[in-house]
């Protein structure tokens, strides 16, 4: 794969222009541009001391303060939100109008993309892969996840909607707290490298 190049980041930069290092990364990982901290942070220092680069790589000193950031840990809450709008949904047994229409499209989330979606967040916190490549990983782990919760609850007389959307919440708050940590204590890590 070619090294990024100066040119490449100031044209990522114009078009985007990324309010911080984790929206820089985003908008290079959509480009097909990886690159390792190692070497963007370098470049990044010398197009803000260019003045090419405003931004300012923000670093909040605890996790408490980083989950206090809405604007940084918004999927923290909003998977959150879904997954006890569905645990409510399924335990009141809401099977018309609009309640069974929100408990389809959050079931399916919660089934089908989110426990997949918060595990590689665990395994690969700092978006070290594509979007594409995250997507199909996140759905092929969720399938998996609810596969293995079913058969588990299968094995004895547990197997009821309600049980496996419990057992399934559990598991989406632990990996929820615990992706969000793994994405703090990565950006922690990286401004601790990116100081002179």
């Amino acid at each position: 794969m070619p090294e990024l190049t100066r040119e490449e980041l100031i044209g990522i930069v114009k078009q985007h222009r990324p309010s911080n290092l984790a929206s820089l990364k985003k908008f290079l990982n959509e480009a097909n541009l990886n690159v390792s901290d190692e070497k963007l942070h370098p470049l990044i220092k010398q197009l803000q001391s260019e003045g090419t680069l405003k931004f300012s790589v923000h670093h909040t000193g605890s996790f408490n303060e980083y989950l206090a950031d809405i604007w940084n840990a918004w999927w923290f809450y909003l998977v959150i939100v879904v997954t006890l709008s569905e645990l409510f949904l399924v335990i009141s047994n809401s099977q018309a109008g609009v309640a069974l229409v929100l408990r389809i499209l959050f079931g399916l989330g919660v089934l089908g993309i989110i426990p997949g979606f918060l595990t590689v967040m665990m395994i690969f916190p700092g978006g070290q892969i594509q979007t594409l490549e995250k997507i199909a990983l996140s759905i092929f782990l969720s399938v998996l996840i609810s596969i293995t919760v079913g058969v588990l609850l299968g094995l004895g007389p547990f197997f009821q909607s309600s049980n496996n959307i419990i057992v399934l919440t559990v598991y989406v708050v632990l990996a929820d707290v615990a992706a969000s940590y793994r994405t703090y204590d990565f950006l922690k890590r990286s401004h601790k490298r990116q100081r002179p």
